[in-house]
């Protein structure tokens, strides 16, 4: 932007100088030329030396006026390529303006002999030329400055670009280390529950072989135990099965809350009910996965170890957390002991910088929490 500005201040010293060897009389064309020279080489040190232009501007203007009186004709132009150099080098208003008025009041003194309509011609082509110069100089930093911003919102841009990769990355890692929780949980769940249920069996049809003959009825009741045994293992192996199979959808949100909750209700024969409070907002794939699956444990164990008939999941939205309460109409127990399902909710909750709190009275509460310091992106434009 500034190249065309210094090819235009050494135009305005080349083009009058040689207009004026036509238009007026020069006693001495070589040593008119070797001024000239000297003219275009201050030029050349000026561009170079760009601190001392504010030193080095007076003296131009003092020395392109005397040849102007020296030799006439158009070389007032070289007060016009000075006034193109202020503009050039002085980026401070303190400094520019200054420079502006004193190369008017040199172009005065140096045009008042050359009567009044030249000096008139003079002054008025060196306001337009000011003119144009100063919105050209304006124009100029306003691209400047438009540059800045674009470069800023360039750099903003690539910062959000690495903190969406740097999110992804952290909810696939928490999804991750949730799944790898889980995998261990429900392998747990099968060993001590099913291994248990399958000992049992084992042992009650042991028995029922053993008074077969004596006592029929007796052994009649270990095989239906026996049987009823089964039943409930297949129906908690069916639904262990059942959470562990993928969303056939593909446009099926695979932790969604509304699915686990007809899940639960269709599978265990349970009432769930859910219900939501403030401003929802769409969530991080984090926090769906902690949520869906400490509500899935809650359930579970409220229905197992409480026998729970229905189930009430609240999802609270608020200005500087997320609360997610369930209680159930189960039996409470005596104390809240966190054993494997309490102590994964807890550490699910602990990664993305969650907690967990157990209510006993008036009845068997979970209320897990997470709390953030500004809305997602999300619910901005949502509300937007």
């Amino acid at each position: 932007m500034r190249l065309p500005l210094v090819w235009l201040r050494h135009l305005l010293v080349v083009l009058p100088a040689i207009a004026t060897l036509y238009i007026a009389d020069i006693p001495s064309n070589s040593r008119y030329v070797a001024f000239v020279l000297l003219a275009l080489l201050y030029a050349r040190i000026t561009d170079a030396a760009r601190a001392a232009a504010p030193l080095l501007l007076p003296l131009g203007m003092i020395g392109y006026g005397w040849l102007f009186r020296e030799y006439g004709g158009l070389l007032y132009f070289l007060q016009y390529s000075l006034l193109v150099a202020a503009f050039l080098h002085l980026r401070k208003p303190v400094q520019l303006g200054p420079m502006v008025l004193l190369s008017g009041i040199v172009l005065n003194a140096i045009g008042s002999d050359h009567g009044l309509t030249s000096l008139w011609v003079m002054n008025l082509a060196w306001l337009a030329f000011a003119l144009l110069l100063l919105a050209y100089t304006l124009q100029e930093r306003h691209q400047s400055r438009l540059n800045q911003q674009l470069e800023l919102l360039s750099d903003s841009q690539d910062q959000l670009e690495q903190e969406r990769a740097r999110t992804l990355e952290y909810a696939r890692k928490v999804e991750d280390y949730a799944q790898t929780q889980e995998r261990g949980r429900i392998a747990t769940e099968l060993h001590d529950d099913l291994g248990h249920r399958l000992i049992r069996v084992k042992m009650m049809s042991e028995a029922a072989l053993q008074i077969m003959e004596h006592s029929p009825d007796k052994a009649g009741q270990l095989i239906a135990q026996v049987r009823d045994q089964l039943e409930e293992s297949m129906n908690n192996m069916r639904y262990t099965v059942r959470r562990l199979q993928p969303v056939e959808s593909k446009n099926g949100r695979r932790y969604a809350l509304h699915r686990l909750i007809e899940d639960a209700a269709r599978d265990m024969q349970i009432e769930v009910i859910f219900e939501l409070s403030g401003k929802p907002f769409p969530l991080y794939p984090s926090l769906e996965f902690v949520l869906y699956r400490n509500a899935q444990e809650a359930i579970t164990n409220a229905v197992r170890h409480g026998g729970a008939t229905s189930v009430q999941i609240v999802l609270d939205f608020s200005e500087d957390r997320l609360a997610m309460t369930i209680a159930n109409n189960g039996k409470p127990p005596s104390e809240a002991k966190f054993g494997m399902g309490l102590k994964g909710m807890q550490d699910r909750l602990a990664v993305i910088g969650g907690t967990l709190r157990v209510t006993l009275e008036p009845q068997f509460l979970l209320t897990a929490i997470i709390p953030y310091q500004e809305r997602p992106q999300a619910q901005k434009e949502q509300h937007s």
